[in-house]
């Protein structure tokens, strides 16, 4: 008998914090309306060997993978699957197979918690198949042992906000829901290749090798934060202060550099989100269009514009798959 199991997760926006919260500091971090699916099957396999399909709608990729045969050769997306098999493979039958398809309207290597959304949706289909719910709390904590497979050390925030959604202050210490909300906020993909990894380990050098101004770095990007929460009115002033801060740590480049003071001219208030060195950045746009702003990039590396919205369902079943 076929048993067929769908979920989506959604991306994610870190609006003040990225970096301090490695650091065991409060990040601001809120959930957006671009998902990742994932459908898993499981049906009846007449081969002795634990086979497993999986298709990439997005990026046209397909594998056909033996489960008992790791092998360190395959990309991180699949090593995750034998992670995630291997943790729940005591409750599986071997004479099954299964087939995970997936779809995601969130960009990859972004900074929009794209491997978050993949990772959490992965364990999230196989604890569906094997104990029937979905316990948040146990997902969240599989997922991350995931994404230290793809960035090394991650603060765990995006797993976090993508297995419970919403808004959150975050830390290693704190997960507090938040009612909180932007209007016309703005994502400006650059399209320059980034990498967490690489950012979070620049960032660990510099403060290593600064320990006074990192620290207070740090607690100059928390107090941010904070201010973000119980100041929302002075929003615009905090986003390009969290900038300063983060480009004093390294994480920011010439061309965001030059994106964001183009932007303030016009008062558009711009930051890095995410691990920076590339990626996307978020704009409080006021009454600019899409249009507009692309007019006033004109002369800037920005691969799209998309406006978002925030605080939505964290991960959760779906009744249909969507490629």
């Amino acid at each position: 008998m076929k048993k067929t199991i769908i979920v989506s997760s959604p991306g994610k926006l870190i609006i003040g914090g990225e970096h301090a919260v490695v650091y065991g500091r409060r990040a601001l971090v809120t959930s957006i309306d671009l998902r990742l699916y994932m459908q898993l099957t499981e049906e009846e396999n007449e081969s002795n060997e634990q086979l497993m399909n999986i298709q990439f709608h997005d990026t046209n990729q397909n594998y056909s993978i033996n489960l008992l045969d790791s092998n360190e050769s395959y990309p991180l997306e699949i090593q995750a699957i034998f992670v995630i098999y291997n943790h729940f493979k005591s409750f599986l039958s071997e004479k099954k197979q299964l087939n995970i398809q997936v779809h995601s309207n969130i960009p990859i290597g972004a900074g929009l918690g794209s491997s978050a959304a993949y990772s959490v949706c992965l364990v999230g289909c196989f604890y569906l198949l094997c104990h029937k719910t979905l316990n948040q709390d146990d997902i969240n904590q599989l997922a991350y042992q995931v994404e230290c497979l793809f960035h090394g050390t991650p603060s765990g925030i995006d797993n976090t906000i993508s297995t419970y959604g919403q808004s959150l202050v975050y830390s290693r210490t704190l997960k507090k829901h938040l009612n909180f909300q932007l209007s016309n906020l703005a994502i400006l993909d650059t399209g320059i290749p980034k990498s967490t990894k690489r950012m979070v380990s620049l960032v660990r050098t510099f403060i290593e090798n600064n320990p006074h101004e990192g620290e207070q770095i740090l607690n100059d990007i928390e107090l941010c934060v904070d201010n973000m929460i119980e100041h929302p009115d002075e929003i615009n002033q905090l986003f390009q202060r969290n900038q300063q801060l983060l480009k004093c740590i390294g994480v920011s480049i010439s061309e965001i550099d030059n994106i964001i003071e183009t932007l303030l001219k016009k008062n558009i208030s711009t930051k890095i989100t995410g691990a920076g060195g590339g990626g996307c950045l978020i704009a409080l746009t006021h009454s600019f269009t899409k249009e507009e702003i692309l007019d006033l990039l004109k002369d800037h590396p920005i691969k799209s514009v998309q406006f978002v919205q925030c605080g939505v369902e964290g991960l959760k079943e779906e009744q249909t798959f969507f490629s």
